[in-house]
């Protein structure tokens, strides 16, 4: 299990989708990946509704932090784990990914 700091220089950005980036939908689904840097990890962020017909965008992590300051709480998140919540305020549960 590997823990990278989130201001990882190798690791700026978030993928997400254009309702989370403009602050319209707040972030309820949360996934540390693999990530395209040999492990090294990465972020996605979503609002929990369906992805179908959204494109990705990419934003940088502070961006996203500035939008909603309980994403500190799961900054820690290690590659290959998750976080849920069932609305902003509420706790996050974390749990290791299934993918």
């Amino acid at each position: 299990m590997s823990v990278r700091t989130w201001d990882d220089p190798l690791d700026i950005a978030v993928t997400t989708v254009a309702e989370v980036a403009s602050g319209k939908n707040p972030v309820l689904v949360v996934i540390r990946d693999e990530g395209v840097g040999g492990g090294l990890g990465g972020w996605q962020m979503y609002d929990g509704l369906n992805l179908s017909g959204r494109s990705p965008v990419c934003v940088a992590k502070p961006d996203l932090i500035a939008l909603d300051p309980t994403l500190s709480e799961i900054t820690d998140l290690p590659v290959g784990w998750e976080a849920h919540r069932t609305a902003p305020g509420q706790p996050w549960q974390r749990l290791q990914s299934n993918a």
